[in-house]
């Protein structure tokens, strides 16, 4: 039996997001009329909180320091109330244009699930992959040295099949299975947060799927910052020393040197050259990225002033084990 619209809780994180928000929100009412919408903004500075507590659509809006994704997602779930038993987590940045209430029938097929994560478009309509293998060595030895994968590649997305992991930009959990799990690891301020939880769900018995029939659109504009990319590969040594042996994870740090010394040689991108040395460092321990990103005194999140050194006391949440 599928969950009905009024047991499905939405969750919603804004950090500045005025701009995005309205076409995420306005989504949802189309597609999700009913359903429990908490927005949790983490000190922006912008109208998105005004935007959420104006529109028709939200139930209630939490607004609060900026703690990091994972652990405004878990403040938001807390908030959603007894009655929900499902949780769609979205990026303010996306538009859910399909049935939400079919996709909630749909997924009744596979049981005791840990996460669906459904086709992902660019506003463009173009594909975007979505899902992927948990890290390993080979996974990254693959990666850096260009090879074809099937998550990157269109035969990846004709058919539903069973996935390690799905991009958190959209998540749909079992509100059992995310308490099972303990909601997400609060130690990752953001990146790979939707990996450990689905790594862990997978531990309980509760794998993920991809859904190719259903599908949101997601605004894939170029966001690569020297913060971002500081904070997604500090938030990559957290999930290795979580996850994968010391040998393991030097493994995965070699791999991933080849391929920023690769995009120094014959970068793919403008950016990819600006952003060898930062990812060399950042990919061996040596700078962090400076969180809450309100604590960048100048600037801004593209400058140097973004990052520390790793003794420094400016520096991520603490690590995990």
């Amino acid at each position: 039996m599928s969950v009905p619209i009024a047991a499905l809780g939405v969750v919603i994180v804004t950090y500045n997001n005025a701009i995005d928000l309205p076409r995420c929100l306005d989504a949802v009412q189309r597609n999700a009329r009913g359903a429990v919408v908490v927005v949790r903004d983490c000190e922006s500075s912008d109208q998105s909180v005004a935007v959420a507590e104006q529109h028709p659509a939200v139930t209630q809006v939490i607004s609060g320091a900026n703690v990091g994704f994972g652990a405004a997602c878990n403040e938001a779930t807390r908030a959603l109330g007894g009655d929900v038993q499902m949780i769609l987590y979205l990026n303010p940045d996306t538009a859910i244009d399909c049935d939400v209430a079919g996709l909630l029938e749909y997924v009744t097929r596979f049981g005791e699930f840990g996460c669906v994560g459904i086709q992902q478009q660019s506003f463009s309509s173009d594909l975007v992959w979505s899902w992927d293998e948990f890290p390993t060595p080979a996974l990254e030895w693959k990666k850096a040295r260009q090879a074809v994968l099937l998550q990157r590649s269109p035969a990846g997305y004709t058919d539903d099949r069973r996935v390690d992991w799905n991009m958190g930009a959209l998540l749909l959990v079992p509100r059992a299975a995310f308490d099972d799990a303990a909601g997400f690891d609060e130690r990752f301020f953001m990146f790979y947060e939707e990996i450990d939880l689905q790594q862990r769900l997978a531990q309980l018995g509760r794998p993920s799927y991809y859904v190719n029939k259903f599908h949101y659109q997601h605004d894939r504009s170029d966001k690569a910052t020297l913060w971002r990319e500081v904070l997604r590969l500090n938030s990559r040594r957290k999930y290795d020393r979580k996850w994968l042996s010391r040998f393991d994870t030097v493994q995965c740090q070699v791999a991933q040197s080849y391929r920023w010394i690769q995009d120094a040689i014959r970068p793919q991108r403008a950016r990819d050259r600006r952003l060898v040395l930062p990812r060399l460092l950042a990919t061996w321990g040596l700078i962090r990225a400076v969180v809450p990103p309100e604590a960048i005194q100048a600037g801004g999140l593209d400058s140097w002033r973004s990052v520390c050194p790793f003794w420094h006391k400016r520096s991520p949440r603490p690590d995990g084990p």
